[in-house]
């Protein structure tokens, strides 16, 4: 929670300076427009290591927890995945601090690996190993955001965003090499539940179109564990997911207004024209 605090104390100082700045040109309700609409957003993930290139020593489990010894450095890393979101979006006004809303779908592509250099105690002997182990996991999920917008420019924006998002994983990858043995080792459910916070930088290309290259990651783990963290664990590393997207909001346009069946003066239309129906007669 002291991080969710602190990332409200840097963003204040924006809101204010947002705030009292000269008035801007409307970012939306253009009378050809409504205030919803689409969106999607390609993206990239990365799993960074949180705890960094680390010397630790740990102890073997199962039947060799007693007489085995891992101790040398753990160096967690990232690789590159694939995103993808669609959904639905809606400007909203008079609503305290919040300005938009978006929810929909998305796909997220989880990869990382893990390295370990040191040595290996069997009770007996001291065996110096190298070890690496990768992961690829996919996730498919829903998401919800509530937002905040700061307009900096007349086209341009920060837009700041709390939600949560759940995700199910659909297909596993996992890969070692070297003498893991017993190594302690711990993994993500098939279901997460997490509070998220994403910023992205907005700009109006058009009345009806908006791009919004923004990050997001977790803040906190909701569910299966809810213990505080807001990371992930992989093989014997906390790893945190970052997501990179570039979305793309459209607006919907408003129904025209010009009844079915007459011309432009608002009368009907007729089936011969004049000359026609002269000779018709």
């Amino acid at each position: 929670m002291n991080k969710i605090a602190l990332l409200f104390l840097l963003i204040s100082p924006i809101l204010g300076w947002g705030q009292s700045s000269r008035q801007k040109a409307k970012l939306y309700g253009e009378n050809a427009y409504l205030k919803r609409g689409w969106q999607f957003a390609p993206g990239i993930t990365l799993m960074p290591g949180v705890s960094g290139n680390r010397f630790e020593t740990l102890r073997g489990e199962g039947e060799l927890s007693n007489d085995t010894i891992y101790s040398g450095r753990f160096d967690p890393g990232s690789r590159i995945g694939f995103y993808a979101e669609v959904g639905r979006h809606k400007f909203v006004e008079d609503l305290y601090l919040i300005h938009h809303f978006d929810y929909g779908i998305h796909f997220k592509m989880l990869r990382g690996k893990e390295q370990f250099a040191g040595v290996v105690s069997n009770g007996s002997a001291l065996v110096e190993t190298t070890n690496r182990a990768t992961f690829s996991e996919s996730f498919v999920g829903a998401f919800f955001n509530a937002s905040n917008i700061v307009q900096v420019a007349d086209r341009v924006w920060l837009h700041n965003s709390l939600g949560v998002n759940f995700d199910y994983r659909i297909l596993s990858n996992r890969s070692q090499s070297g003498f893991y043995g017993a190594i302690p080792q711990q993994f993500p459910d098939p279901m997460l539940f997490q509070l998220h916070y994403k910023l992205g930088i907005g700009w109006k290309a058009d009345p009806g179109l908006y791009f919004m290259p923004s990050i997001e990651t977790p803040i906190l783990n909701l569910y299966p564990d809810f213990n505080g963290k807001s990371t992930l664990n992989y093989f014997s590393s906390e790893h945190r997911i970052l997501i990179i997207s570039l979305k793309v909001m459209f607006l919907d346009k408003t129904a025209d207004r010009k009844c079915v069946g007459k011309d432009a003066s608002g009368s009907k239309p007729q089936l011969w024209g004049k000359e026609m129906r002269k000779y018709n007669r």
